[in-house]
């Protein structure tokens, strides 16, 4: 796998879903497009009929062993509020605050809008924001994203495209793949995977920290006690590391640890590795060193007895990987030095 493109978003599937009340209707585009459906009705009970769409679409989806990461929904019809008028006298540059305009005074200040134009008409739309949160949050809770959310215009409909139920599905997977309205989601989409952008930054600071926190040398209880600022140090750090950060900033706080510097390869297949080793330390477990290669990611350190090794080594297990070997432990002025090796 490319690791550049490890940190895209994956779209290699795109998901439509239209809700008519009594179905949900489904338009999948791989390398082609694919349509589905299933009978549901929103059920009186007291789970919000939002989420209760929500579960039903994802259970569905695992079940068909779909990825369902990304969702564009076509709402059913009268749930926005929606208008259509001519435009022939409004200068296109203030369409847009117009939409706005009306937005606040038929829905509420905090309106989510949008719209779009066919000849000299438009179609505009507007949602409350604590509806379109609702969506949102809903279907995050079921481990998805909500990308789209829109109704079907009325200003589509014609005898090419009639607003059929797999019509609508198929129209929401257009809008999301040409990135175009209507969509009352006032979020950009990024084809860049933020989280794991995040969470390689973080592990890359982690690795500096720890690669900057002790020399390896002779002089084994000075190693210690740099090490064990360096874990003081990095509690004190926030959990992710955004890549707005200043630079400057982390620069002069590493320089701070007065140690060489050792370049690590980080990539997708021992990243997920070296984040969860970053957070199983314990304060009786110091690293002086890490290594990570394609397969296998090398730690040397110090511990406080060989106990705290065992227990480490059953954390690495346990959290890491089960492929765990103590390649050396030798115990030098009443503290153990060590080397280990985990495979993955």
């Amino acid at each position: 796998m490319n690791f550049i493109n490890f940190f895209r978003e994956d779209l290699s599937e795109i998901l439509g879903v239209y809700h008519d009340g009594e179905k949900i209707f489904f338009a999948r585009l791989t390398d082609k497009i694919e349509f589905d459906e299933i009978n549901f009705e929103i059920a009186d009970n007291d789970t919000p009929a939002i989420e209760q769409l929500a579960e039903k679409i994802k259970f569905f989806c695992n079940k068909n062993l779909w990825q369902a990461s990304k969702i564009s929904l076509i709402l059913r019809e009268g749930t926005a509020t929606t208008f259509q008028t001519d435009f022939k006298n409004i200068p296109a540059a203030e369409i847009e605050n117009a939409v706005k305009i009306w937005a606040v005074a038929h829905v509420e200040k905090e309106a989510q809008y949008t719209f779009i134009k066919s000849a000299d008409e438009i179609w505009m739309e507007a949602l409350p924001a604590s509806i379109v949160e609702e969506y949102i949050s809903a279907f995050e809770k079921n481990s998805m994203q909500l990308c789209n959310i829109t109704e079907f215009p009325t200003i589509l409909s014609d005898n090419d495209r009639p607003p059929t139920p797999y019509n609508r599905a198929a129209f929401a997977v257009d809008i999301f793949k040409n990135k175009k309205p209507p969509n009352v989601i006032n979020k950009k989409f990024s084809t860049w995977n933020i989280k794991k952008i995040s969470l390689a930054a973080a592990a890359i600071f982690f690795i500096a920290i720890i690669g900057f926190s002790a020399k390896i040398g002779h002089d084994y209880y000075n190693a210690f006690k740099r090490a064990e600022t360096a874990q003081e140090r990095l509690n004190n750090f926030s959990d992710e590391i955004y890549l707005n950060q200043d630079l400057n900033a982390v620069t002069a706080q590493i320089k701070q640890f007065d140690a060489a510097i050792s370049t690590q390869d980080i990539n997708s297949k021992n990243l997920n590795a070296l984040l969860k080793i970053g957070k199983i330390s314990d304060g009786k477990i110091f690293l002086d060193k890490i290594k990570a290669t394609d397969e296998t990611v090398e730690l040397e350190g110090v511990a406080e007895s060989p106990d705290a090794v065992k227990l480490y080594l059953n954390r690495l297990k346990k959290f890491v990987s089960p492929k765990i070997k103590l390649k050396n432990s030798d115990e030098i002025d009443g503290q153990i030095i060590f080397s280990i090796s985990i495979s993955y």
